[in-house]
């Protein structure tokens, strides 16, 4: 177990920011501030860095290489194993005699044995309860505690070492009978021939897996970033002048790869807007 630590983590001006919109309805009182103080001990204190429990937070990457970098460890079954929200709201919590409960809502929801889950330090956890005024609208007043932080990574990998955590991930439909104009067709993106998404790859540094559906595809690349430029800073940027879409109009860019962020940086000439 972790020590306890004898200093209030909050004060009225500290914990307030955190909850502004209590502080605007109910008035965040000594008694909210108290409260908090209580639990982010009774939290902390209750820490085991060898030992899951709940209220703790993890990493975890599913075997199609999708990345929560804050799921939340949200109860105990009674066969041992974690129950683990992958994608949680701050959740509420309360004291229980060896630590806490958590009541949290969003999902998806999945199950781990304690082994599995490696410790990689610790993070400040968010957590909520009831302020003062009880259960009411905006009544929830939110604070942090220090939680350890574990990984996890599901057995028998679709795509290698690819996932979310630092690749974008795009599904496309292959339409070989380009009924709406697009040979491909994803969320926010399509490509006109099969030359225009090579030169997407190219680009931004694609990798192509085959789909469990045929007529589609798995493509993992390089984010996209967007970066608005004066037409002086574009003349002097080293880089090859391509075409792209911005704000609905081809436009000239240049292409710049970061690789050490897996991004492609856009860089494009400023427009200039009149108001008159």
């Amino acid at each position: 177990m972790q020590q306890p630590k004898t200093e209030d983590r909050y004060s009225r001006e500290t914990l307030r920011p955190m909850n502004t919109l209590y502080d605007h309805e109910h008035h965040l009182t000594q008694e909210d501030v108290d409260m908090a103080n209580k639990l982010v001990r009774h939290i902390e204190h209750t820490r085991n860095p060898r030992v899951p429990q709940v209220g703790d937070r993890v990493r975890y990457t599913t075997r199609h290489g999708d990345f929560y970098g804050n799921a939340l460890i949200e109860a105990v079954r009674e066969d041992g194993t974690r129950s683990i929200c992958l994608c949680p709201y701050v959740p509420f919590v309360w004291m229980t005699a060896d630590g806490i409960g958590c009541a949290v809502s969003g999902g998806p929801f999945t199950v781990v044995a304690p082994h599995a889950l490696h410790p990689t330090g610790s993070v400040p956890g968010d957590f909520c309860a009831w302020g003062h005024c009880g259960a009411c609208g905006n009544g929830v007043v939110r604070f942090c505690a220090e939680v350890p932080l574990w990984e996890f990574r599901e057995g028998d990998p679709l795509y290698g070492d690819f996932s979310t955590e630092k690749w974008r991930k795009i599904s496309l439909y292959k339409d070989t009978e380009c009924r709406s104009g697009d040979l491909y067709r994803g969320e926010c993106i399509s490509f006109g021939s099969e030359e225009e998404f090579r030169q997407f790859l190219s680009d931004y540094e694609g990798t192509v897996f085959a789909a469990p559906d045929p007529k589609s595809v798995i493509v993992w690349c390089y984010r996209d970033e967007q970066t608005a430029v004066s037409q002086e800073g574009w003349d002097v940027l080293d880089a090859p002048v391509t075409e792209q879409r911005i704000y609905n109009a081809p436009q000239p860019v240049k292409l710049v790869k970061d690789h050490g962020r897996h991004t492609t940086v856009c860089y494009f000439v400023r427009p200039e807007f009149s108001y008159k």
